[in-house]
């Protein structure tokens, strides 16, 4: 099954007594998904931001084995910096159903306010 994951195992240097440990992985399954079709694009963005969402809620910052990019210890830029590292691990085909996914998903129909 393609899987695209990026392991993240870079690590910095660890103090002395610190137990190293592997920040979590983001990986997105698509091997089930039609890429050709505007649900299957659509259900990888939504399996893309699922994984950068527990990727950014596990990764701990205050980990000293763990720490090798400091936009991944912010709150606020982790999901976006997450969320480029994994597009960069794509393939071509799968970015560009990511890209048309993200497109169709932003065209949807809003429901009317009341």
């Amino acid at each position: 099954m393609p899987l695209l994951s990026l392991p993240l195992l870079l690590s910095a240097c660890a103090t002395a007594g610190a137990v190293a440990t592997s920040p979590p992985d983001l990986i997105v399954a698509y091997r089930d998904l039609a890429l050709d079709t505007t649900a299957g694009r659509a259900e990888l963005v939504r399996r893309t931001e699922r994984a950068v969402r527990y990727f950014c809620a596990a990764y701990d910052p205050e980990d000293e084995t763990a720490i090798f990019d400091v936009r991944l210890a912010s709150t606020r830029l982790c999901p976006g910096a997450a969320a480029r590292m994994l597009r960069r691990k794509m393939p071509a085909s799968v970015r560009r159903a990511y890209r048309a996914g993200v497109e169709a998903i932003q065209n949807l129909p809003r429901p009317p306010k009341q």
